[in-house]
């Protein structure tokens, strides 16, 4: 079979490609078997490759509630089991932690069918491995050249036995049960199942001899191009590429990706630095291009490394700094399909089943939301154009991180500006609360969705002013997420689109209630972002250049475990307080604040003294709610009241002025 027919079957055949994420538990409870296919080499990881593997894990114990992240397997469909295309190093590392830990685990390594053990992995061909995976027990009755194959697998075996019972562990039970139960609920692993008929070694040899992984969006990108007109293939295809580049801004990949000259995506030359946009016709600038193309197969995509860009003279010096993005491509891809839809609305479109945004799921999205409704010259050149617009808006109005110093990223705006020589992003200094509110959302919200995206987004296609943008912005925030709003944020976004935002009912409750730790991180969030909207104007330089960092654990200010000698307690010796009036005291909202991992280790059960004396220590502002808290010299129970009501009257207050 060609490798063009991988393609075919693809595309062409209309087949589906399945993609998602699942545990080990998933594949106990689906009764799932693995086969490692004669192609394959056996275990060839070393002895640091492991260990990596076993310290994240390690460190992943100590938040047992987040998923683990393990990378990708492919699989294809064969008989009664699966051959595993790529991604058998991780799993075959896996199968050897559970052999090791067994409990729950012993269920991944082994099924029980019709009380007889059946090894969860298996390999082609190979009997001696096989038999050493059945029961590794049986190595001594191997040949000296089989152990000399196994030697990766049973030296893969000594480094997990030794990291599981070192000593400095402690408690290497404890241990073991916290890794046992993470390995088989919270390692995750996304399983993409490519088409039943695949010529499995010529996909595989493309996938590992050229080092390249297939990635979802291109395998969209080949299906949509298919509807165009071969005339216009180039240009389209051109467009997805440079949008695709999330980590540069979007006039250095349509240069690099179309072979221009900064000329010829600029506007006139001007003496005086000018703030600029790409021309209005960049799309038949780029249909213009050129840079040779030709119409790629999707096996050419999967060997191509990057496009090949015919050198040219700078006309214009260029500098835009280090960015990266806040979103990755396959997210923005699902933001633009979900403002698609919105604008494009097909007979029977259901607002309970709008798309979702879930890079696992990327190809599901899209066979589910626009395959069935869409797949037409015009709907895909409109969906194509309007991802270059919202890129170039992204660009515009969204933050990026910025690398200020050596290993230093802040979140900023940026915009484009141009004069005689050079052209240069620069930030956005007349509303940098603009870019802090943004930075407030980032943080505060789930990273891997970001769904206040989908209306913002949309609204950057009808205002074009920072300003009123920001107004915007503004309301929406506060309709999303202190409102009484209730709907999965997925559809509430969605039926924010084009809404007035002028409805609006507070809803912050949550403040008064004693939540202590299990308090949403986005009330911390917002009341810092409320403190420098309302109070930066009356403080000083460290106020004013407040910046949102990443924190993630709420630490309490009279601690749950105070010292002997701290007297800033939250109730008189003398009062009559049952133990859980006293927890309700602590856990109030204004005895709580919101600190990075690391700090939290610092604070521990330190007396509020002691955690004052560190705060004003610190070169950096971390936190202006800790900021107001320290003013105070001692602490107490009705100091803290007053704050929490003075934090909640300065919420009602931001309101009035935002909406």
């Amino acid at each position: 079979m060609d490798i063009v027919m991988i393609e075919d079957l693809i595309v062409t055949r209309n087949l589906s490609i399945k993609s998602d994420l699942i545990t080990l538990k998933d594949v106990v409870e689906n009764e799932r078997f693995y086969s490692i296919p004669l192609y394959q080499r056996l275990y060839v990881w070393g002895e640091d490759q492991v260990t990596t593997l076993l310290e994240d894990l390690e460190r992943a114990t100590k938040t047992p509630d987040n998923y683990y992240f393990l990378g990708g397997t492919m699989i294809i469909s064969n008989k009664n089991k699966y051959d595993l295309i790529d991604g058998q190093q991780r799993f075959t590392t896996l199968w050897l932690l559970s052999y090791e830990l067994r409990n729950e685990l012993e269920s991944f390594a082994y099924a029980h069918i019709n009380k007889v053990y059946v090894k969860r992995l298996s390999f082609a061909i190979r009997d001696f491995a096989d038999q050493y995976f059945t029961n590794p027990d049986n190595y001594s009755l191997l040949t000296n050249e089989e152990k000399l194959q196994l030697e990766g697998i049973t030296q893969a075996q000594k480094t997990i036995q030794t990291f599981l019972n070192a000593e400095e562990r402690g408690n290497t039970r404890e241990f073991k049960q916290k890794l046992t139960k993470l390995l088989f609920e919270k390692v995750a692993f996304i399983e993409t199942e490519m088409p039943a008929g695949i010529d499995e070694n010529r996909l595989f040899e493309v996938l590992n001899n050229r080092g390249v992984q297939l990635q979802h969006h291109e395998i969209i990108k080949s299906k949509l191009i298919q509807y165009l007109p071969d005339d216009e293939k180039r240009k389209y295809a051109q467009i997805w590429e440079a949008c695709s580049i999330m980590d540069n801004y979007i006039e250095k990949n349509i240069k690099d990706v179309c072979g221009f000259k900064w000329g010829d995506i600029t506007q006139k030359e001007t003496e005086e630095d000018t703030e600029i946009g790409l021309p209005a016709d960049i799309i038949n600038r780029i249909a213009k291009s050129t840079s040779d193309y030709e119409d790629k197969h999707l096996s050419e995509i999967l060997e191509l490394d990057k496009y090949d860009l015919k050198e040219n003279n700078e006309d214009y010096d260029y500098d835009s700094g280090k960015v990266r993005s806040i979103i990755s491509f396959p997210m923005f891809l699902q933001h633009t399909l979900r403002i698609f839809i919105f604008k494009n609305k097909y007979e029977g479109c259901s607002t309970s089943k709008v798309a979702e945004v879930n890079e696992k799921k990327l190809i599901e999205t899209f066979e589910n939301h626009f395959y069935p409704y869409y797949l037409n010259e015009t709907n895909v050149k409109a969906f194509i154009e309007l991802l270059l617009k919202l890129r170039i808006n992204f660009d515009k109005h969204v933050i990026k991180w910025i690398e200020k110093e050596a290993n230093q990223e802040i979140h900023l705006i940026k915009r484009l500006y141009q004069n005689k020589k050079v052209l240069q992003r620069k930030e956005l200094l007349s509303n940098e609360g603009f870019a802090l509110l943004q930075s407030m959302l980032y943080h505060s919200q789930q990273i891997t969705t970001l769904y206040w995206l989908t209306p913002f987004l949309h609204k950057t296609l009808q205002e074009d002013n920072s300003e009123n943008l920001y107004k915007y912005l503004l309301k929406l925030d506060n309709l999303m997420f202190c409102s009484e709003l209730s709907e999965e944020l997925s559809l509430r976004s969605w039926n924010l689109i084009e809404n007035e935002l002028t409805v609006f009912k507070a809803d912050i409750s949550a403040l008064r209630k004693p939540s202590g730790t299990t308090f949403w991180s986005y009330w911390f969030y917002k009341t810092d972002f409320i403190l420098w909207y309302l109070k930066a104007s009356e403080q000083g330089d460290d106020w004013k250049n407040y910046r949102m960092t990443k924190k993630n654990s709420v630490e309490h200010i009279s601690p749950q475990n105070r010292r002997e000698y701290d007297e800033n307690i939250l109730w008189d010796e003398n009062e009559t307080l049952s133990d859980d009036e006293k927890k309700k005291r602590l856990d109030d909202f204004g005895n709580l604040v919101l600190l990075a991992v690391g700090m939290n280790s610092e604070y521990s059960n330190k007396s509020f003294a002691e955690k004052r004396t560190s705060f004003f220590e610190k070169k950096r502002l971390d936190s202006l709610k800790s900021a107001l808290i320290f003013e105070n010299q001692k602490w107490n129970w009705t100091l803290c009241e007053k704050h929490r009501n003075e934090m909640i009257a300065l919420f009602v207050d931001y309101f009035t002025k935002t909406m």
